[in-house]
């Protein structure tokens, strides 16, 4: 699983409105869309793949955008985010994740997430609105379904639960967890299954389930 590629060379973060490149913003007016509000958090959330693609790569019951959207927003709520903030989830084709992959780590290839914090978006995230602030504006996670599909079966669970660990886990990132050392990575895990059981409604106790987080946690 390949989650923050936001601390490129540069230093630069890649701003919310970004996602996509120039062949999803060829496409915009054309993608489904949806606005999901939880709380204080709003998540847009698009499905960005082409047209002809998107019966092949996902089935329709299983890209719900108003399920995705408040599984991502409920997860940044009980994560303290508190003042008025937006995010993104883009939902992507292998060619364009590969496409983002490549461009800003270095390794072209389709995974199956990609997170994009904006910088000091943590810091801000659990303070109370101020006067005349605007939404703080956390990020974007963007998701390749074709692959949280194969991955799913690779594991033997549901293309739901896969799908639902990587918005999690994308959400997770965007507020600043990781899981470079040992103590990053079992903090993560807590959170990701508290998250799981909390919002997706299934056990974080089953073997798929443990499998599923253990393998997103090792990548």
């Amino acid at each position: 699983m390949s989650e923050d590629p936001s601390a490129d060379p540069s230093g630069d973060r890649r701003p919310p409105q970004a996602i996509g490149g120039p062949q999803a913003a060829g496409r915009a007016a054309a993608a489904p869309r949806r606005r999901v509000v939880v709380g204080s958090v709003t998540v847009d959330v698009a499905d960005e793949r082409p047209l002809d693609s998107r019966s092949g790569e996902q089935p329709a019951e299983d890209l719900d955008l108003e399920r995705w959207g408040r599984l991502a927003a409920s997860a940044a709520h009980d994560e303290g985010v508190r003042r008025p903030a937006e995010m993104g989830l883009a939902f992507v084709d292998e060619a364009e994740i590969a496409e983002l992959s490549g461009r800003w780590r270095h390794s072209a290839h389709a995974t199956d997430v990609l997170a994009f914090p904006v910088e000091g978006s943590v810091k801000g995230a659990a303070r109370g609105p101020g006067a005349h602030r605007p939404p703080l504006l956390i990020g974007d996670v963007v998701v390749c379904p074709s692959v949280a599909a194969r991955q799913a079966a690779e594991a033997g669970h549901q293309v739901t639960d896969e799908l639902a660990l990587l918005v999690v886990h994308g959400v997770l990132h965007l507020l600043g967890h990781d899981h470079a050392g040992r103590f990053e990575a079992r903090r993560m895990d807590r959170r990701t299954r508290a998250l799981l059981a909390r919002h997706h409604g299934a056990s974080t106790s089953t073997p798929d389930r443990t499998r599923a987080t253990d393998r997103a946690l090792r990548s």
